[in-house]
């Protein structure tokens, strides 16, 4: 947004939340900080939020200032008094795609301005690499538009126009780009870190305007520093949510006392100390262990604020609108969302969001269910199925990869691998299996030499040697008798 308007000629900055100062969204207090920078400023145009900010529009607009909010997330009953609101997402919103991400909406306004002021639609383009970013990272459907918009943005990134995808590609050592483990897993958890955990991502962004490759490269080595202690947080704070749900462990003896909480149907998992940058993290996690939903709260300025993360069968925006006497702000989508509450509201929130999953989620909801589309032998699995499959990206939300299988795998060779030989490979003549973090687990079932595995197929790359790899979905592998 910055850049397009940039060079349709208007004077303009950006200013982003601190998330542990601002929260999310245009707030009073952020406006005053985005004053204090930019006193000159006449209009706010935000991007993926502002359809909850209320009170942060009400009080720009006591000053005097215009608001312009473009966002895609679900309005409540009303919309703000901004002096224009683009959403997809609006009740009398007639666009027929609404899955667009908030960068998806900036950009479709954009070709909406450059056609108006009849300016040349070819720069905007330019800016679908920034596009299937945003779209891969804020896991909206990868369906209908996000399909077109991701595949023309990812082509964008291969080019590599853009100084920072050369940079990155440099320090990650990715070898191909795409949707699901590129940007997914790579690319869009190092951009996202410094804000969980340094709270202003301003340094991020700054280094897509930048040119000097050698200062973009200063930034996201610091990305991917800040990234790895992000990681080694979220392990730990999981590990002790888990625990608070089973059982807590005693200090002293290690052992897990029998005063766990229970798995409920609707789960909020509290700790003061939980960090309020990986909160949706942590959540998320809990989510896919227990395939049920999960909020996770931690304590900020006297606040519990957090994030939760659903499943089928149960919108955990819509379900909130219903409790919001209870909250202090929240907002979000179907399985994403984010709230505050004051702290003698907590307990009351959670069994009011399981007084509303009673009779809506049962036991079957709890179940996982992997549709297996193809069953393969090891020797099936050549590197012209890995290619004709690739024919299929980008694989996202609602467009996941196609759930494979592998059958009577036997075991040539074992390897151990990771600092702590957490991970293993398998070899079974040209197909390698790969088990990230199962490598404890395999040894527990006494090194089995023939496995059945659910996973999926990709191509490793090493010394200009080409080998097919199955890497195996979290634990879904089983010994064959």
């Amino acid at each position: 947004m910055t850049e397009l308007l940039q060079k349709a000629g208007a004077k303009v900055a950006f200013f982003t939340n601190n998330r542990f100062i601002h929260g999310y969204g245009l707030c009073p207090t952020g406006v005053d900080d985005m004053l204090a920078m930019y006193p000159e400023t006449q209009l706010i145009v935000t991007v993926d939020n502002g359809i909850s900010a209320f009170a942060g529009i009400d009080y720009a607009k006591s000053l005097g200032l215009k608001v312009v909010v473009t966002d895609h997330h679900d309005p409540g009953e009303s919309i703000p008094n901004a002096d224009a609101v683009v959403d997809p997402k609006r009740h009398d919103c007639e666009y027929p795609f609404k899955g667009l991400c908030g960068a998806g909406v900036a950009f479709k306004l954009m070709l909406l301005l450059y056609w108006t002021m009849d300016l040349d639609l070819s720069t905007v383009y330019e800016t679908l690499d920034i596009v299937a970013l945003s779209t891969v990272a804020d896991v909206v459907p990868l369906i209908d538009e996000n399909r077109i918009l991701v595949s023309l943005g990812i082509s964008k990134i291969q080019s590599e126009d853009r100084a920072v995808f050369r940079v990155f590609r440099s320090v990650t050592g990715v070898k191909v780009i795409n949707a699901h483990y590129t940007i997914g897993m790579v690319y869009a958890p190092m951009i996202n870190a410094i804000g969980r955990l340094d709270g202003d991502p301003r340094r991020a962004i700054e280094m897509f305007f930048e040119d000097d490759e050698e200062k973009i490269e200063q930034t996201v080595l610091y990305l991917q520093q800040v990234n790895e202690l992000r990681k080694k947080m979220t392990v730990e704070q999981t590990e002790q949510a888990i625990a608070m749900v089973e059982g807590e462990l005693d200090e002293e003896t290690g052992l897990r006392k029998s005063n766990g909480k229970g798995l409920r149907l609707i789960n909020v998992v509290y700790h003061p100390d939980f960090h309020e940058g990986i909160v949706g993290l942590i959540a998320g996690r809990l989510k896919e262990h227990y395939n049920r939903p999960f909020f996770v709260l931690t304590k900020e300025h006297g606040l519990i604020k957090g994030s939760g993360r659903g499943i089928d069968g149960f919108h955990l925006k819509e379900e909130m609108d219903k409790i919001k006497h209870l909250l202090l702000g929240y907002g979000g989508h179907a399985k994403a969302s984010g709230l505050t509450l004051k702290e003698e509201h907590l307990s009351d929130f959670e069994e009011a969001m399981n007084k509303l999953a009673d009779g809506v989620l049962t036991e079957d909801h709890f179940h996982k269910i992997y549709r297996i589309e193809h069953i393969f032998e090891p020797h099936e699995l050549t590197t012209d199925i890995v290619e004709d499959l690739k024919e299929l990206e980008p694989f996202g939300e609602a467009f996941p990869k196609p759930v494979l299988a592998v059958d009577k795998f036997k075991v040539d060779k074992a390897f151990y691998m990771g600092t702590e030989k957490q991970h293993i490979k398998l070899k079974s003549g040209n197909l390698d299996l790969i088990m990230w973090g199962m490598a404890e687990k395999y040894r527990e079932m006494g090194e089995p030499k023939i496995i059945k595995a659910v996973g999926y197929p990709d191509l490793n790359i090493w010394n200009n040697v080409t080998t097919v790899q199955f890497i195996v979905d979290h634990d879904n592998f089983r010994t064959v008798s």
